[in-house]
C-alpha cells in the first residue's frame, strides 16, 4: 500500500471532496429510508396531527413531519411525499455522479503517473538490469501488471472509501434508531468477516504465480515473434505451438482456480447477510411488540431498510478486501522495479565541461579489468590511450572483449577495477547525460524507431535542421536511397526501420552519428551488414570523416582497420599487440593469423 498511498497523495484534496460526496450520497439515502414511516402513516393512519411523545429525536423528528404532512389532508399529503421522495432520490443520485466521476478522474490521473514514473524508471536503470531480466518481465509491468493494478488495488482503494464511510454512517444511525438492536447485529459480523476471510486467503500468493507466469508467456511470445524465420526453416512450428500450449494450460488453470475464490466471496458474503436480515426480523419484531425504547413498527421497517441498504455496501468492503489480496503481488512487482538502482551519476554533479582539462589524450583505459558476473572476468588489466585527433581500431577474435570496451567507454556498464578517463577527466566525475552528448555510436545492432526516416537521423538532436539532416545523410551515403523513397525523409520506416535492408539500416544509423558531431565516434562494426559496393562506398565516407576526429573503430573486415592510425588486437579480454597495420603484418604475431582469416568477427 505505500506505493499507492504516495502516489494518492498529491491527490488527497480530491480524495477528501469525493469522501464528501460519498457522505452526502448516503445521508440522503438515509433519509429516503426514514421517510418510510411517514408513508405508512399517511397511508394507513389517521388524519390526526398530534405528535406522540417519547422515542428518540429521529422518532421525534418523523412525527412531526408526519403531523406536517397529514395536516394538508391524507391525498395532498401523499403527492407532498411523493415530491419529497423524488427530490430526496435525485439529490443521491446527482452526488453519487460527482463522486464516481471525482475517483475516476483520480483513479487516471494515479495511472498516468505512474506509467511516467515507470518508464523513467525504465529509462534510468543500468544496462545489468536488461541482461538479467526477460523483456517480456519488463514489458508485463507495463502491460498486465499495470492493468491488475488499476482494477484490483485502485478499484479496491474506491471501493474500500465508499463502502467504510458508508457502513460507518448506516451504523452510526442504526445504533441511534435502536441501541439493542444494533448490537445483536454487531456480534453477528464477526462469523461473516472470519468466513470472508477464509475465502481470500493466499491470494496474494495465488496472483504472484499468475504475474509470473504471465509475464513468462509474454516472453515466449516475443521470442517466438522475433526468431520467426528460425522456426519455419527449422519447421519447429508445431514444436512452438506446444511449448506455448503447455504454458498456456499452466497459466488458465491458475486463473481460473484464482477467480473461483475471488467471486465465491460476494455470495457467500449476500447469503450471510441475508442470515441477519432475518435475525433482525424476528429479534426487531420481538422488540416491537415488548415497546422498546420507542421502536414502532414503522420506525422498525425504516431500521430494516436501513440495514439492507447498508448490505451493499458491506459486500462491496469484503469484495475489496480480496481484490486488494490479489492486486498486492503486482503492486509488489512494480514496487520492485520502481526500487531498483539507477545508473550511478545521471544527474548532472561532476566538473563543468567548461573547466574539463585539455590533453593530448582524447580517452585512456588504465588498468582496466571487468566481468559481466562475478568470477568470470572479460577485460583483464587492460590500458589504451586514443590520442586526441587519431582513429584507434580494436581488432580481435568474438568474444575477445571489443564491444565490451565500447560500452565501458560510454558507461553502460561500470569498469570492475582500474580507470577510464575521458579529456583527462575520470568518467564517474561526468554526468551521464554530458558524457554521452560527445560521444556518437554506431552499433553492429542497427535500431531503428517506427518514424521516419528524418525523425531517426535527427534523434536526440531536437534542434536539428532539415539541411543538416541531409548533410550528414550524403556524408553516409544514405540521401541517394533515401530520396526514392515513397516520401523521400518523411517516409515512416516501420518498427526497427523493417521496410529498409539492412544496409539502408546501418547508413540511416551512420548519419544520426554523423550528424551529432561528436568528440569521440565509435563503430562497432558500422559496415557489418554492408555489401562490397557499400562497404567500399562509405568507407570512402568515412576516410573522409574520420581525419582529424577521435575515433574508436571496432573491426569486422580489413579494409575497416588497414588506415587506422594504430590497432590494438585483443585476445581473451588482453591487449596482445599494438601498433599499425603495417608494423603488426610485419610481427607476424595475432594479427597476420587475424588477416589471413579475414576475420575480425
Amino acid at each position: 500500500m505505500n506505493l499507492t498511498a504516495r502516489h494518492l497523495k498529491p491527490y488527497s484534496a480530491r480524495c477528501v471532496l469525493y469522501v464528501l460526496l460519498v457522505v452526502l450520497s448516503v445521508m440522503f439515502t438515509m433519509a429516503t429510508a426514514l421517510s418510510v414511516a411517514d408513508f405508512l402513516k399517511i397511508l394507513f393512519g389517521s388524519e390526526s396531527s398530534e405528535v406522540p411523545a417519547g422515542g428518540n429525536l429521529v422518532a421525534q423528528w418523523l412525527e412531526g413531519l408526519y403531523g406536517w404532512l397529514i395536516s394538508f389532508g391524507q391525498l395532498n399529503a401523499l403527492l407532498l411525499f411523493s415530491g419529497i421522495v423524488f427530490v430526496l432520490y435525485g439529490l443521491k443520485n446527482v452526488f453519487g455522479y460527482f463522486s464516481v466521476v471525482e475517483i475516476a478522474s483520480i483513479r487516471v490521473a494515479v495511472v498516468r503517473d505512474l506509467r511516467n514514473e515507470m518508464f523513467r524508471k525504465a529509462m534510468r536503470l543500468p544496462m545489468r538490469y536488461y541482461d538479467r531480466n526477460r523483456k517480456g518481465d519488463v514489458l508485463s509491468r507495463f502491460s498486465s501488471d499495470m492493468v491488475e493494478y488499476e482494477e484490483n488495488i485502485l478499484n479496491s482503494v474506491q471501493q474500500l472509501l465508499s463502502s467504510v464511510v458508508s457502513m460507518l454512517l448506516f451504523l452510526a444511525m442504526l445504533f441511534y434508531l435502536n441501541l439493542k438492536l444494533t448490537l445483536f447485529v454487531l456480534c453477528m459480523l464477526p462469523v461473516v468477516a472470519v468466513v470472508i476471510s477464509g475465502i481470500s486467503r493466499k491470494l496474494k500468493q495465488k496472483s504472484k504465480t499468475v504475474q509470473e507466469m504471465n509475464s513468462y508467456l509474454i516472453s515466449l511470445t516475443d521470442e517466438t515473434m522475433a526468431g520467426l524465420k528460425i522456426i519455419k526453416g527449422y519447421t519447429a512450428i508445431d514444436f512452438s505451438n506446444e511449448r506455448f500450449r503447455k504454458y498456456n494450460r499452466q497459466y488458465s488453470k491458475l486463473r481460473t482456480s484464482m477467480f473461483s475464490r475471488i467471486y465465491s466471496a460476494s455470495p457467500i458474503s449476500e447469503f450471510l447477510g441475508n442470515v441477519v436480515v432475518v435475525g433482525i426480523l424476528l429479534f426487531g419484531a420481538y422488540l416491537v411488540m415488548r415497546g422498546d425504547h420507542g421502536l414502532t413498527a414503522e420506525l422498525f421497517i425504516s431500521y430494516v431498510m436501513m440495514f439492507v441498504l447498508m448490505i451493499p455496501p458491506a459486500n462491496e468492503l469484503s469484495s475489496a478486501i480480496s481484490q486488494m489480496k490479489k492486486g498486492r503481488a503486482c503492486a509488489d512487482r512494480i514496487e520492485a522495479f520502481l526500487s531498483q538502482d539507477e545508473e550511478v551519476g545521471i544527474e548532472d554533479a561532476g566538473t563543468p565541461s567548461s573547466a574539463a582539462p585539455v590533453t593530448d589524450t582524447a580517452v585512456a583505459l588504465q588498468h582496466v579489468s571487468f566481468s559481466y558476473n562475478p568470477g568470470v572476468q572479460v577485460l583483464h588489466d587492460v590500458s589504451i590511450d586514443v590520442p586526441r585527433g587519431t582513429t584507434l581500431a580494436l581488432v580481435g577474435s568474438s568474444g575477445s572483449g571489443k564491444s565490451t570496451i565500447a560500452d565501458l567507454i560510454c558507461r553502460f556498464y561500470e569498469v570492475t577495477e582500474g580507470k577510464i578517463l575521458f579529456n583527462g577527466v575520470p568518467l564517474q566525475d561526468m554526468s551521464l547525460e554530458r558524457l554521452r552528448s560527445r560521444i556518437g555510436v554506431v552499433s553492429q545492432d542497427t535500431l531503428l524507431f517506427n518514424d521516419t526516416v528524418e525523425a531517426n537521423i535527427a534523434f536526440g538532436c531536437a534542434g536539428a535542421t532539415h539541411e543538416q539532416v541531409q548533410a550528414a545523410a550524403q556524408a553516409a551515403q544514405a540521401h541517394d536511397f533515401i530520396m526514392q523513397l515513397p516520401q523521400g525523409y518523411n517516409t515512416n520506416i516501420g518498427e526497427g526501420g523493417g521496410s529498409l535492408s539492412g544496409g539502408q539500416r546501418q547508413r540511416i544509423s551512420i548519419a544520426r552519428a554523423l550528424l551529432r558531431d561528436p568528440e569521440l565516434l565509435i563503430l562497432d562494426e558500422a559496415t557489418s551488414a554492408l555489401d562490397t559496393e557499400s562497404e567500399r562506398l562509405l568507407q570512402q565516407t568515412l576516410d573522409t570523416v574520420l581525419k582529424g576526429r577521435t575515433a574508436i573503430v571496432i573491426a569486422h573486415r580489413l579494409s575497416t582497420v588497414v588506415n587506422a592510425d594504430r590497432i590494438v588486437v585483443l585476445d581473451a579480454g588482453r591487449v596482445v599487440e599494438s601498433g599499425t597495420h603495417h608494423e603488426l603484418l610485419a610481427r607476424g604475431g595475432r594479427y597476420s593469423e587475424l588477416v589471413a582469416l579475414q576475420s575480425f568477427a
